[in-house]
């Protein structure tokens, strides 16, 4: 019989069977293989759309599989056995491969999907962020934080603190006094033992703080800088805030590619610079927290730019830091030059107003 050639599995066995396919003018479809015949009813038959030239798979009722390399065969059997108007569906499909066969369709189309997900991950992914996390209850977020705290420990990666126990209950005096002028009371404050000198955050408003800043610091002000600023981490809730929006750029990306292997490495690409700057946003809402507070308790902001400098030096010592200015708009934090510049501009307009006030 004429038709179209086509590759036929059974969905038994990966045996592949050289066949040939036509469809009938009764609505029917026949796959004639190896001197067999197989009837279908053609509206049981799912055919995907045509994407350019590549094979098309139609996956039969019975599991079976019919590979069809010829497109613009199958499209005019389709066409020729079609009694009732073109199907709006099937109309935009050849639309779409008429844009899909020329370089200024794909052009156009590659414009389009890039201002989507730039647009996405610009105001989309903040916007849903805002809402997951209020959304999110905080008990809900204290045991994520909780549990990532004791993976840490698990791991090794944090091991119990060595400071003094007077040394640790100063510096928790001086942060509950914190939490009680800023107001926020779901903070609380944990001492570890790492082998570089950091500070951070976690979900639910735990702060963690390491033996080696702690030496690093030339007095208790510099310390109370970094866990003001921490605090602000805590305040704005921050660490939620930014894996909401990466798992909600990781779905549109998966959502585009089909693949979440392959949308996890596109954040490589352009829209991880953006998610990156996402977090250098974070990190100035949390030094203009931390600012504010110190400007408070009468504490120069510039305490916090001074540890920060020395903590940069510390890194590119350890081989943790880029370095050079060329990379540093990739870094997830503003730069110390930068963060040291904000903390001159906040200390002059608080005198400023105070000059003012007088």
């Amino acid at each position: 019989m004429s038709g179209i050639p086509c590759h036929y599995y059974d969905g038994r066995t990966s045996r592949r069977h050289d066949a040939v396919l036509a469809l009938t003018a009764r609505g029917g479809l026949v796959i004639a293989c190896e001197g067999a015949d197989e009837r279908l009813n053609y509206e049981d038959v799912r055919i995907p759309g045509r994407v350019a030239d590549t094979p098309r798979y139609l996956h039969l009722p019975d599991g079976g599989v019919c590979e069809v390399q010829d497109n613009d065969a199958l499209d005019g059997e389709q066409a020729r056995t079609r009694r009732d108007p073109e199907p709006r569906a099937d109309r935009f499909g050849r639309l779409r491969h008429r844009l899909d066969s020329t370089w200024r369709g794909a052009a156009a189309a590659l414009a389009v999907t890039a201002a989507i997900l730039y647009s996405f991950t610009e105001w989309g992914a903040p916007a849903v962020a805002t809402v997951a996390v209020a959304a999110t209850p905080p008990e809900v977020e204290a045991v994520i934080g909780e549990n990532f705290l004791t993976l840490l420990e698990q791991l090794r990666l944090l091991k119990p603190s060595e400071l003094e126990p007077n040394r640790r209950n100063e510096l928790l005096a001086a942060f509950e006094e914190m939490r009680r002028e800023t107001g926020v009371e779901d903070a609380d404050l944990r001492f570890h033992s790492v082998g570089v000198p950091n500070a951070f955050a976690l979900p639910g408003g735990t702060v963690v703080l390491t033996d080696s800043l702690v030496e690093l610091a030339e007095d208790d002000e510099e310390v109370i800088a970094v866990l003001a600023h921490e605090l602000g981490h805590v305040s704005g809730r921050h660490v939620m805030r930014r894996f909401a929006q990466t798992s909600s750029m990781l779905v549109l990306w998966t959502a585009f590619t089909g693949d979440v292997s392959v949308a996890t490495l596109s954040f490589l690409g352009p829209d991880r610079l953006l998610a990156q700057r996402y977090s250098r946003s974070f990190e100035n809402d949390a030094d203009r927290f931390a600012f504010d507070y110190l400007l408070s308790a009468g504490i120069p902001p510039t305490r916090l730019s001074d540890i920060i400098q020395r903590l940069s030096g510390a890194d590119r010592e350890a081989g943790t830091s880029a370095g050079g200015n060329a990379l540093d708009w990739l870094a997830s934090h503003p730069g110390a030059a930068e963060r040291a510049r904000n903390a001159t501009e906040a200390a002059k307009r608080a005198r400023e107003g105070a000059a003012a006030d007088e």
